[in-house]
């Protein structure tokens, strides 16, 4: 069976889908949200909250593809991740 392609309109609902999906579970950060693409349509796979992130790992590889290297995604994400944290209190 060769490589399936989506369309740009398959690729445009698995992309709204992956975000509805992001956000209705809470998820914060990054997630990757898999789905099967099948003759009979797209079947969500699993949700992962913990995809693999060293510099050659897949998730880094999508984000310097949409144009933000690894260090400044890293930066991104860390600082998104204390600017929602509870500032940490004397004693804690």
């Amino acid at each position: 069976m060769g490589r399936f392609l989506p369309t740009a309109f398959v690729a445009f609902a698995l992309a709204t889908a992956a975000v509805t999906m992001f956000d209705a579970l809470g998820c914060a950060g990054v997630a990757r949200i898999d789905f099967f693409l099948t003759a009979a349509g797209p079947v969500l796979n699993e949700v992962n909250t913990m995809p693999g992130f060293t510099e050659h790992s897949q998730v880094p590889k999508m984000f310097a593809a949409a144009g933000l290297p690894y260090p400044e995604l890293l930066d991104l994400l860390v600082t998104d991740a204390l600017a929602g944290q509870a500032p940490m209190r004397a004693g804690q």
